[in-house]
Parts: C-alpha cells; sequence; structure tokens
C-alpha cells in the first residue's frame, strides 16, 4: 500500500524537524546532506519524491531513509513504517523478537536496536520529546552493557549482544567472594572496536571469546592489543567444536556454565606479540598504507584528533570565547560554527588569565545559549564530558614544574579526555617568549601531554601588531609557529563599531590539506538576555563595499 501524502508529510516532518511545510504538492526546504544556506531540496509531498538540486541526489522515500539513517533497505522500510504509521509497510505492527539498549556511564539510556522477525535491525534513540528518533547520527556509543562493565573486577567480551546476554545469564560470578563478571560487546561487532573503550579495563581480568571466522579472530586480537596495557591479564578463549562463523552462543547450545569456566581456565595468558626491529627503510607503498585513508576529525575540515595547534588572536578577538564554544560543542557532539563534529568527546579546559568567575560565567551562559538546540538532559549530563580547572581548583600550575605537568597528564587520563584547551599560553610558563630554545622547551612538554594522554591540543595565544598574516604574527619565538599542526586565528574587522556590533574574522591553517575558506563571526546575546552565541555572519570589506558602489555607480552612467 502506497504512503497517503498525509502520511508523506509526517514522515518529512519528523526526518526534517524544525524546517517548515508550506503548503501542498511541491515544497523547497533545506537539504540535510549538504550545508544548505538557501532552500535546494524539493519534495513532492503527493507522491513522496524528493530531489536536491545541488547535487546530493534523489528518489522517494526509502531512498531518502536510507540515505539520511546510513542503513540497508530493510531498515528504511522499518523506519519509514514506524514514522509514517503506515500499518501495510514491513514490519509495523510487529512486536521486536528482543531489544538491546545501550547505557552511558550513569545508566541513562543512549540508544537500542530491535530485532524483528527475519534479524532485521532497526536502531532508535530517545528523541527527548516522550519518542523515538530513527537516525542515532553522531550519538555516543558506549558499550553494551557498560555500567556493569564498570562495576566488574572481571570482564568477558563477546562479538554481539545476544552472545553477552546469553553469558550474562550464567552468572559466572561469586558475589560472597567478591567476583563480578559482566559480559559485554562493543557496538557493531567486529572490526568497530574503538581506542576509548580501553580504559574501561583498567586493573580488570578478562577474557575474550573470538567468532570463529576470521573477522571474529582479528576483532578479538584487536581488542586483546587495545586493552592489553590496562588489564590485569587478558585470556584469548578459541572454544572447541565450533562450526565456521559460530560463536559462544552456539558453544552454550549443548555446553554447561562449568564448561565454560573449564575452557577459561584451561586458556593461557596472552601477550602481544614481540614487533620486530623497525627497519631503516620501509616500502613506500606499506608506509602509504599504515594510516587509513581518511583523516579522524575533531572537528571537519580544522582539528583533526590527537593533533597540537593554537588558537591566536588579536586584543579582544575572541579568543576565548571561541574556545569555550569550541569545548562545549565537542563536549555536545554538535557542529561548531558551520563545522561538523563527527562524534562527541571528552574535554578539559585549563584556565590560566581570566578570573575563574568570569570562565564560570562564559560557560553558564554558552550552555544557555545551547539549550534549545540539545536540551537540557544532554546539557546536564556535561559534567561527564568537559573538565575545567581554573585558579579556583588550584592556584598555580605551570608546564615547567614537573609534578604539575605530571598530575595533569595523570588527571587527563583517568578521564580518558581526547581534547585539551590551555588558555593562555604566556600564563602556563616562566620562560622567556622569544627565546627559540626556551620555547622548544615548553612547546616539547605539551607535546609530551600529547603522546602520553593521546589528546588533541589547542593552546590559547597572543599575536603581536601589524599588519602581516596573522599566524606569522603569532607571539614569540618561531618555534611557536613551527609547532602548529593546526590553527583558528582571529581578528576583529570593526573595531571602531559597538562590542554588540563587532564582527571578527576566523581564518584557519591545517597540516592535514586545504584550509577552508575564513568566515565571519559575532557574539549574540550577552549579560542582560542571559545568554551567549557564537554565530556566523555576512560581512563585506569597507574596500568590498567601495568596489561594489562603484561598479554600480559606473552602471548607472552607462544606462
Amino acid at each position: 500500500m502506497n504512503p497517503t501524502s498525509d502520511q508523506i508529510r509526517r514522515y518529512f516532518e519528523a526526518r526534517l524537524d524544525g524546517q517548515r511545510f508550506r503548503g501542498t504538492g511541491e515544497i523547497k526546504v533545506k537539504c540535510p546532506f549538504h550545508q544548505d544556506r538557501t532552500p535546494s531540496l524539493s519534495i513532492n509531498l503527493e507522491k513522496g519524491v524528493w530531489n536536491c538540486h545541488a547535487g546530493c541526489g534523489g528518489g522517494g522515500l526509502l531512498d531518502f531513509e536510507m540515505k539520511f539513517s546510513s542503513c540497508d533497505l530493510e531498515t528504511a522500510k522499518a523506519n519509514v513504517a514506524e514514522l509514517t504509521g503506515n500499518r501495510q509497510a514491513s514490519f509495523f505492527g510487529q512486536k521486536p523478537e528482543v531489544t538491546y539498549q545501550y547505557h552511558d556511564a550513569n545508566g541513562r539510556l543512549v540508544f537500542e536496536k530491535l530485532r524483528y522477525p527475519g534479524k532485521p535491525f532497526v536502531q532508535r534513540k530517545p528523541s527527548g520529546k516522550n519518542g523515538w528518533e530513527y537516525k542515532l547520527g553522531d550519538c555516543e556509543k558506549p558499550l553494551y552493557r557498560l555500567p556493569e562493565v564498570l562495576v566488574a573486577n572481571e570482564i568477558i567480551v563477546c562479538e554481539g549482544e545476544k552472545d553477552a546476554n546469553n553469558v550474562s545469564a550464567l552468572n559466572l560470578g561469586h558475589r560472597d567472594a567478591g567476583v563480578f563478571v559482566a559480559a559485554m560487546t562493543n557496538f557493531d561487532g567486529a572490526g568497530k572496536w574503538r581506542e576509548e573503550y580501553a580504559p574501561y579495563f583498567l586493573g580488570k581480568k578478562v577474557v575474550i571469546f573470538p567468532d570463529n571466522d576470521e573477522p571474529g579472530r582479528k576483532h578479538a586480537e584487536q581488542v586483546a592489543r587495545s586493552i592489553f596495557p590496562y588489564a590485569a591479564g587478558v585470556k584469548l578463549v578459541a572454544l572447541p567444536g565450533l562450526p565456521e562463523k559460530g560463536d559462544v552462543s552456539d558453544f552454550l547450545k549443548d555446553h554447561s556454565a562449568a564448561d565454560v569456566i573449564a575452557e577459561i581456565k584451561r586458556a593461557p595468558q596472552w601477550h602481544p606479540a614481540k614487533e620486530a626491529e623497525d627497519p631503516f627503510f620501509v616500502g613506500a607503498l606499506t608506509f602509504a598504507n599504515s594510516v587509513p585513508d581518511e583523516i579522524d576529525w575533531a572537528v571537519k575540515g580544522i582539528i583533526p584528533r590527537g593533533w597540537n595547534g593554537f588558537i591566536v588572536a588579536d586584543p579582544k578577538s575572541l579568543k576565548s570565547f571561541s574556545a569555550i564554544d569550541l569545548l562545549i560543542c565537542l563536549s555536545l557532539g554538535i557542529p561548531w560554527l558551520e563545522f561538523e563534529v563527527p562524534r562527541r568527546m571528552r574535554t578539559a579546559l585549563l584556565a590560566r588569565e581570566d578570573y575563574w568567575g568570569l570562565t564560570s560565567w562564559r560557560i553558564k551562559h554558552f550552555l544557555r545559549g545551547k539549550l534549545e538546540e540539545v536540551g537540557a538532559d544532554v546539557v546536564e549530563a556535561l559534567d561527564d564530558w568537559m573538565y575545567v580547572n581554573t585558579r579556583a581548583q588550584v592556584a598555580s600550575w605551570a608546564l615547567d614544574n614537573d609534578a604539575d605537568l605530571q598530575r595533569l597528564i595523570t588527571e587527563l587520563k583517568q578521564r580518558r579526555c581526547e581534547f585539551l584547551v590551555l588558555d593562555v599560553f604566556r600564563r602556563l610558563h616562566f620562560k622567556d617568549k622569544n627565546d627559540n630554545r626556551e620555547m622548544q622547551g615548553i612547546l616539547d612538554r605539551v607535546a609530551r601531554i600529547q603522546a602520553e594522554v593521546g589528546c588533541a591540543i589547542g593552546v590559547v595565544h597572543h599575536t603581536n601588531k601589524g599588519d602581516g598574516p596573522l599566524f606569522l604574527r603569532t607571539r614569540g619565538a618561531s618555534a611557536i609557529h613551527g609547532f602548529m599542526e593546526w590553527g583558528i586565528g582571529l581578528s576583529t574587522v570593526n573595531p571602531e563599531a559597538s562590542p554588540r556590533e563587532r564582527v571578527r574574522r576566523m581564518e584557519f591553517l591545517t597540516k592535514a590539506g586545504c584550509e577552508p575558506d575564513p568566515i565571519y563571526v559575532k557574539s549574540e546575546g550577552g549579560e542582560d538576555k542571559g545568554w551567549i552565541r557564537l554565530v556566523g555572519t555576512e560581512y563585506e570589506t569597507p574596500a568590498t563595499a567601495r568596489r561594489r558602489e562603484g561598479s554600480a555607480a559606473e552602471k548607472l552612467m552607462k544606462q
């Protein structure tokens, strides 16, 4: 049965939440598949067909859903059926055979996987409006059964949720003896392990049950290598008698909990293979293939994950504002200005320039500015995603103090931080900023943080006065400019304007490829409104305005 026009409208209104649907027949809205400032997506609400005039594609409801949710055809059918209320559509009206719930470290439901008859899966997350959103997007992907992992002292790693549930049902722990066992898996199984999961295994004994196929064995090895530096011990247990592609659930069809325990005891401790000594030269193709094809971005096009950079600015050009806004967007997993944040990450701010109360005021007002976008429940969970240290927490701190540096590294590791902002550079050390040798020593200590923690680092810094290129005016020794793997530069283009009307030019530097074009931003809100936002804005330089006015006058004279 084809969907009605009401069902078609209901579907697109759900998928394009926040956009206005005026009229019937064919309408135009902003396309969700690219940065669309002028509506370029045509939708026929009678026929259920769509087309992006910017080149993103076109088709029917199922084509849109597969592209929007990055899912297969069967999942798209289920999602469309759910959103339209079309009871004739695939799966609608059927109850899922099983629901797998993923919770974060605080026990909050993040998303669900529903399996329907025939084994198709549908994924959904709470919409925050007493409903569901059938697209996970870049939401957090915690470990399955994470709250149990946190309190257990022995962990069993499986390749799927069904296996984890079956092993959990064996009740292998002995609470009277203080042995708490948790069975878990990672989202999407083999090949989808993330390094950020590894710290959860600190001090725990770990058993890994590989699936009996090549992807399963490779996945088990990847997990073992990842958690080995943290765990109290690791065992890879290849269960005997499994069929090809078999798993622990197949083993449990005719084996007991006692058999599982016996296999675990029989298995030796796993240790990583000793790597051969690195050769002086390696083949060019081998070297080129040693990293993924695509850059792992913290902020798409600007900041790669794990790279070091500087946020440099002329006086009063919103450098600390921009740094705080960037950290909050990374911590909430939402776009920063017009740039995509592929996934949420834990961040930290070490602020040493401003009075701590001012830093607190800025964070509070920026969060209020984002309430409408993300919802109060997401903001309330920020304590687990963004950490702050000011002079209110530690009166003095310096990069050139060994004890201070080691404590920072330890705290960042414990909190699994992936992005750190140091604000501001001149307040973080006691060396001569114009001495290349001394500056290189300080920058080496910044690089040590990155090397030991694995986080990206943004150092907030001032520029010198002058009219040269912004990044070349970075204050201090030339070692600082050479250190930048990425940079964000800010300058005020109309300093004569009132504070509320001032516009800042934001430009970029990156060693990862072509830098984005500069953009213009301004601050909205303020103390009187109770919130702050940084927003992109249009700006025409005086020189451009004069050229435009001259061209207009010349054209008028010719007429």
